[in-house]
């Protein structure tokens, strides 16, 4: 009996014995499983908590206060937030910068025709601007120019869509410089700025010039008499 109840003890012992030794490994494993799902439930409702970051500040157009700046038009030559349509969030930014530029280059010429026929004459060519657009739509001269024009435009469709294709040419950009301006960069771009603005006035210019002659039929300064 005595060895019975002993070897019952030493039994109840040896369990008693394992089982603290199986609380000592495996207890502590669900209390930091615990703190971790605590830190992370606390960083998540930290993060919930979080304001969200302040909005850009709003940039208004330089040109037309009461409008917003439209991005794309940053680092532009000449730019002064002009884009009341929004045009440049839809079409090729470049694509319209050269067509800019091309439309301010022809109408600077165009400006020149304007006046110097009105004052130097050659012989046997004693014409108006308006009168010698008539003169040379009868002799043929308009549809020479027409079709040289339109030649020279096809060649530099073909830079234009590489451009836009990524091939890192600048709008615009003819490598035409024969006085080597564009030697010295910060001349260059000053003289970037000023090409863009004296186009933009020469395309204003020239749309009035050519209405007030035709609807006055005066020469230069093409004003009522």
């Amino acid at each position: 009996f005595f060895f019975c109840a002993s070897t019952a003890r030493a039994a109840a012992a040896m369990l008693t014995a394992l089982a603290l030794t199986a609380l000592a490994f495996n207890g502590p494993a669900p209390r930091a499983a615990t703190r971790g799902r605590v830190a992370v439930r606390m960083d998540e409702a930290a993060a919930e908590a979080a304001p969200p970051p302040p909005p850009a500040p709003t940039v208004m157009s330089a040109s037309v206060p009461f409008l917003v700046k439209q991005k794309n038009l940053d680092g532009l030559a000449g730019d002064v937030g002009f884009d009341p349509l929004g045009l440049s969030n839809v079409l090729p930014i470049d694509w319209m910068v050269e067509a800019e530029l091309k439309h301010g280059r022809v109408c600077m010429l165009a400006v020149v025709g304007m006046i110097v026929p009105e004052i130097i004459h050659l012989p046997g060519r004693d014409f108006s601007a308006v009168a010698a657009h008539d003169a040379n739509l009868a002799n043929g001269a308009m549809s020479q120019i027409f079709l040289w024009t339109g030649l020279v435009e096809a060649i530099a469709l073909i830079g234009t869509i590489q451009m836009l294709n990524g091939s890192g040419r600048k709008p615009g950009d003819f490598g035409f410089d024969p006085m080597g301006f564009s030697k010295d960069a910060a001349k260059a771009e000053r003289l970037a700025v000023a090409e863009v603005k004296n186009g933009r006035l020469a395309m204003l210019a020239f749309s009035g010039m050519i209405t007030q002659a035709t609807l006055t039929g005066n020469g230069f300064p093409f004003i009522y008499s």
